[in-house]
């Protein structure tokens, strides 16, 4: 059986002529496609940069730590010294009413002394309350 088509002169985007029962092929898009470039030094670049980049990040880390536990330091000292300050002031207080009261406590103070004499040395001691 010889099968015969007719051609009407018709032509697909693809340029071949239209045949019943085939795909029209697609036109491909030649201006718009991505092309790629190879660099081989950026290629070897990337690679053997995994290591430096670790080691980046673990340097960065260091330094963070290194700065947040400075901070922290810091933080305690200051802490440390307005705790002294506070009792210091609060001692300084106390003092302060007890010498302007003119209580007996000053004076019980200096009858508490106890006096140790050695060869060399002389010591005083005194029971004080606060």
């Amino acid at each position: 059986a010889v099968v015969s088509t007719q051609s009407t002169g018709e032509k697909d985007e693809g340029g071949g002529a239209i045949r019943p029962g085939k795909k029209k092929k697609k036109k491909k898009n030649r201006e718009t496609k991505l092309h790629l470039a190879f660099d081989e030094s950026k290629r070897v670049d990337f690679l053997t940069g995994f290591r430096k980049r670790k080691n980046e990040r673990k340097e960065k880390a260091k330094k963070d730590n290194e700065r947040l536990l400075k901070e922290a330091r810091a933080k305690v000292k200051q802490k440390a010294r307005d705790d002294k300050k506070k009792k210091l002031q609060s001692i300084m207080e106390q003092f302060e009413k007890l010498k302007q009261s003119g209580e007996d406590d000053l004076t019980k103070f200096e009858s508490e002394k106890h006096v140790f004499e050695d060869e060399n040395t002389t010591v005083t001691v005194a029971a004080i309350d606060i």
